[in-house]
């Protein structure tokens, strides 16, 4: 498969996820790195994530929607089914013809994940309108993942949107969400990173 050709695939599959959500009345935001993207940072990315918000009285309406792609995905319903019953991590299902996988991040029950939903952006991407993570919070989460993992693209991702977005950033939820995470040192580095190395 070429990257021109992934990259359309992709773009499909983000606009047929998003859609059947928004039709099922399931609140998402997407995020990850084609949120990263989407704010500034020309990368490769091999995954569709998103954030659903899945309390379990929507359990039968979350599966149903999801069970409508069985032709074109491998979906594991019942597995979805006790993701969100057991208030697990997330799940995944994966598009058969490409191999693309899209990964389901639950919502959690915690000050930051309600803060992120709750600032989440509607955007016009590809001609169609998604829900996407805010600048801020794409950035926030990219640090905290780096503090957890120490894997240096979670801090590019987050120098790339930050340095990209600047002008337009809320500076004062950063700083504050950053101490609450105790991330305000990376916040500080990702404002020196020399992003010309990483195209």
């Amino acid at each position: 498969m070429t990257r021109q050709s992934q990259n359309t695939d992709q773009e499909q599959l983000l606009k047929t996820i998003t859609l059947l959500l928004q039709k099922a009345h399931i609140s998402y935001m997407v995020t990850g790195a084609l949120s990263v993207i989407f704010y500034g940072r020309p990368r490769a990315s091999h995954d569709i994530d998103l954030v659903i918000e899945a309390k379990k009285d929507k359990v039968a309406n979350i599966t149903k929607a999801l069970a409508s792609l069985s032709d074109e995905f491998l979906i594991d319903v019942g597995h979805v089914k006790d993701a969100i019953e057991q208030n697990l991590h997330g799940f995944n299902i994966l598009h058969l013809q490409t191999m693309l996988k899209l990964d389901f991040w639950l919502l959690k029950d915690n000050s930051f994940d309600k803060s992120r939903f709750r600032r989440r952006k509607i955007v016009k991407i590809f001609g169609q309108q998604m829900t996407f993570s805010s600048p801020e919070d794409t950035i926030l989460i990219k640090l905290l993942w780096y503090k957890e993992s120490n894997i240096e693209k979670h801090l590019v991702d987050a120098a790339f949107v930050y340095q990209i977005q600047n002008e337009s950033l809320d500076k004062e939820y950063l700083v504050r969400w950053s101490k609450k995470q105790k991330t305000e040192n990376l916040l500080e580095e990702i404002k020196k990173i020399d992003l010309e190395k990483f195209y």
